[in-house]
């Protein structure tokens, strides 16, 4: 089991509670694989109700930052949403499951990917994460991300359905997605 650890270790402006997400993320590194060596440590900025994210990597010590707004539940502001923290970090996992994976390739850092690799890194990782636990995943809401960064034709839905259901991929294959899409203008 991955070492976890969550910060701030008590909150202050939301409804959240530390040990609820460090179990949370506990169970999603288990179910994505990740190994047990692992130190994953999320940072969670609670003064910011946005959603963005960030994964930095350095040998097996994992930082994920993370605004608050990504594990509130929409319809109750500032509360927890665990479906949502559970999705997020599905995401992000999966993610970094690729990134310690040798034969996936070496994708840029986070802060260096394009908004279209971005776009669809999600797809491939949040349809992995949906099938492996049964969850919705917000198919609909991820196809849409993805057309406004790979255009809103036939060819960037067939794309998209390739990575949304496609386990295996490496990374020349996430970028072969991006570009041919841009080059198809």
């Amino acid at each position: 089991m991955a070492h976890v650890t969550v910060s701030p270790a008590a909150f202050r402006l939301v409804n959240f509670d530390a040990e609820r997400i460090r179990l949370a993320a506990v169970q999603v590194a288990r179910a994505v694989g990740l190994p047990d060596d692992l130190e994953l440590t999320l940072a969670i900025d609670e003064k910011t109700p946005f959603g963005q994210t960030a994964t930095v990597i350095v040998g097996r010590r994992v930082e994920i930052r993370v605004d608050g707004g990504a594990f509130e539940d929409p319809k109750h502001l500032r509360d927890l949403s665990e479906a949502s923290t559970r999705q997020v970090l599905g995401r992000l996992l999966y993610r970094v499951a690729d990134r310690l994976d040798p034969n996936f390739g070496s994708p840029p850092p986070d802060d260096e990917l394009t908004l279209a690799q971005h776009a669809a890194w999600d797809a491939y990782s949040v349809g992995r994460y949906a099938r492996l636990t049964g969850v919705d995943g917000g198919q609909a809401r991820r196809r849409y991300a993805f057309r406004i960064r790979h255009g809103f034709s036939d060819r960037a839905d067939r794309a998209f359905d390739r990575l949304w259901h496609a386990s295996g991929l490496v990374w020349e294959d996430l970028q072969a997605i991006c570009d041919e899409d841009l080059a198809a203008g």
